[in-house]
């Protein structure tokens, strides 16, 4: 098994995306994952919630803390530069996806101990992400 935590880039999942997106920093990959988990219908697959997790908080790094970032790739802020309009409110619609009901992800949260560990983290994101319009 490998890497998995509840942090945003605490899975192998978010680690190649963010890995990815510093080689080649561009906001549409990070917009494109966004807008694809908020549209799924029915049953969101736990990769996709782990990246939707961190593309929304490279948007939260973008507009609040680069703390958010993993240590390796604090750069990515200042490479990405500000989030286009619309990223905002689709991070923080991708992020209500990943914790509704029939997300792989929560339910795989939810078998575990550390269930309200990994909402807290959701939840902290969710408010950078408001303190912007």
């Amino acid at each position: 098994m490998g890497t998995w935590a509840n942090g945003p880039f605490d899975n192998d999942e978010a680690m190649d995306f963010v890995a990815d997106l510093a080689e080649a920093p561009d906001w549409r990959a990070i917009v494109r994952m966004l807008d694809h988990v908020t549209k799924t219908a029915g049953y969101l697959e736990a990769p996709e919630g782990e990246i939707a997790v961190a593309a929304a908080a490279i948007v939260a790094a973008a507009v609040g803390e680069a703390t958010i970032l993993p240590d390796s790739h604090r750069e990515l802020k200042a490479a990405l530069g500000a989030p286009p309009d619309g990223a905002v409110a689709l991070a923080r619609s991708a992020l209500a996806r990943v914790v509704a009901p029939a997300s792989e992800l929560d339910e795989l949260w939810q078998e575990g101990d550390d269930h309200d560990a990994w909402l807290t983290q959701i939840a902290a994101l969710q408010t950078t992400l408001s303190a912007r319009p």
